[in-house]
């Protein structure tokens, strides 16, 4: 029988990315990803559901990430869904589901075209 866990999204990035050094001594980047899904109502008035997602960057590609994404930015992201438990700073049970991007199949590709400036 074969598996897979695999989610590909395209939407926008809700913020800038967050850099972490990790005990390992490599870098990890978290940004989160709005996808919005739109409509007409019975009436036919326009309607639209946005869904974010927290997505969670390692290796090579946060690199990429720290320097390339920014807040509003058209992103494609595809990796792997991962749902973990963690306790809050009240000691509350939580539960979070990410997209990890790791390794040689995770992809994150910038789909906004970044103006750069002229220097001088």
């Amino acid at each position: 029988m074969l598996n897979m866990n695999r989610a590909t999204l395209l939407g926008h990035a809700g913020r800038d990315p967050e850099i972490r050094d990790l005990a390992n001594g490599e870098k990890g980047a978290t940004f989160s990803l709005a996808t919005t899904e739109k409509w007409k109502d019975r009436e036919g008035n326009p309607a639209e559901a946005t869904e974010w997602h927290r997505i969670v960057v390692y290796g090579p590609m946060v690199a990429a990430v720290e320097t390339m994404v920014r807040k509003g930015d058209a992103v494609l992201v595809e990796g792997r869904i991962a749902t973990r438990e963690y306790r809050d700073r009240e000691d509350v049970a939580r539960t979070v589901t990410e997209i990890i991007v790791a390794g040689r199949q995770g992809v994150v590709n910038v789909l906004s075209g970044r103006r750069v400036e002229p220097a001088g």
